[in-house]
């Protein structure tokens, strides 16, 4: 008898043994997950494209910001003087170009009046009523105006060269005053600030970030976990921070190397011993809309996404052109 219930639970553990691998490989066909998974996301970098001196900062660590909110001022002093000093340079060479314009008229108008006198004289001439010393006078006269005029136009082209520029560079004042007012480039939270008020900086020298509400989980997947997984499977996120709390989402994109591949030291095999190790490629998992309207995901977050996938519709199949002997052909 005692045989008999040894036998028995012998043949039930192993039945249960049985019926819980067979739940685990079943739920692994329809299931992918992995530990190896964070949040991700592209903060913004706060800089400066002008160098001055930081005379308002309106925002702190960790606030929420709006796109387009002023997070800090810089001096406007000296971009405002040279902004008046450009303008004014403006109108001088607007003013000249007026001035020498109303003197090509004058001197345009002596001209008619010579040419005019120069016609008369030499009717004059030809009957003997005008010396030759008059009309050589006459024609110097007019071969004058015409050199001023000529050298006045020369002066108006100058000047409208020097307006040209004076007025790409009151342009440029402007732009560089308004960079004097620095915003946010995006919707988020001020992280990792370090600007104080009398703070000199420079040009691209980051200032803090602005950290944006979009963000969506990079799960490093096993190859051997990736085969049937594919852009649009639906996603189930659970998170370490928020226990019980589920995120929904789906997946976006499979990166299209191994996360070693792109690392700052790839592996180079062709020399010394091979090990093989599996190999991680990144996917990409966007969440669907609404699924976190509190903003509670934050950049670096450990996750664990589970992606339902569909085994039954793998992404090949096989071709059937393999050769007479079964094996496929190989160079």
């Amino acid at each position: 008898m005692k045989k008999l219930l040894t036998i028995g639970a012998v043949l039930l553990g192993s039945g249960v043994l049985l019926a819980a691998g067979y739940l685990w490989w079943d739920h692994n066909r329809y299931y992918v997950s992995t530990e190896d998974a964070t949040v991700a996301g592209r903060p913004h970098p706060v800089t400066v494209r002008i160098p001055g001196t930081v005379v308002d900062v309106l925002v702190h660590d960790n606030e929420p910001v709006r796109k387009g909110q002023v997070l800090f001022r810089l001096d406007p002093g000296d971009y405002q003087t040279r902004l008046m000093s450009d303008e004014g340079s403006l109108d001088v060479a607007k003013k000249r170009v007026d001035v020498d314009q109303s003197r090509i008229q004058e001197v345009e108008a002596e001209e008619e009046r010579i040419q005019s006198d120069l016609k008369r004289i030499s009717r004059l001439r030809k009957g003997g009523y005008s010396s030759t010393q008059s009309l050589i006078h006459l024609r110097l006269a007019l071969k004058g105006a015409k050199a001023r005029i000529q050298s006045l136009e020369n002066q108006i082209r100058a000047d409208q060269g020097m307006i040209e520029r004076r007025t790409g560079q009151v342009a440029e004042d402007h732009l560089n005053l308004s960079y004097t007012t620095v915003v946010s480039p995006v919707d988020g939270k001020m992280t990792v600030k370090s600007v104080v008020r009398g703070l000199y900086v420079s040009p691209g020298t980051p200032l803090g970030y602005v950290v944006p509400y979009h963000v969506w989980v990079i799960a490093n997947l096993k190859e051997s976990r990736l085969t049937y997984v594919r852009p649009g499977d639906p996603v189930d996120i659970r998170v370490d921070a928020y226990p019980g709390r589920h995120f929904h989402g789906h997946v976006a994109s499979i990166q299209q190397t191994t996360g070693a591949v792109m690392s700052l030291l790839p592996p180079e095999n062709a020399t010394g011993n091979f090990t093989k190790v599996v190999q991680r490629v990144p996917v990409r998992i966007a969440l669907d809309p609404g699924t976190d309207p509190h903003n509670l995901l934050r950049l670096g977050l450990s996750v664990v996404p589970v992606i339902r996938v569909n085994p039954n519709d793998p992404p090949f199949r096989p071709s059937g052109n393999s050769g007479s002997d079964g094996r496929a052909k190989r160079d």
